[in-house]
């Protein structure tokens, strides 16, 4: 909490360090925004995403075919 506000972290771990982005929602289009933003430093077919089962990340994964 910030300001008694809720954030959420989003990260990207690679080899040339790890992206951090947090945002005031936590849902399918906040974490498409993020791997998006992710994607755009490395080429989709050597991505690979771990996420926990929550279900906004995996409906994310899923819409954008990953």
């Amino acid at each position: 909490k910030v300001n008694g506000l809720e954030y959420w972290v989003y990260a990207a771990i690679d080899v040339d360090g790890t992206r951090y982005e947090c945002l005031p929602i936590r849902n399918a289009l906040a974490a498409e925004q993020f791997v998006n933003k992710v994607l755009k430093y490395h080429l989709r077919w050597q991505a690979k995403f771990i996420v926990d089962n929550a279900p906004w990340l995996k409906q994310a994964l899923e819409d954008l075919d990953l």
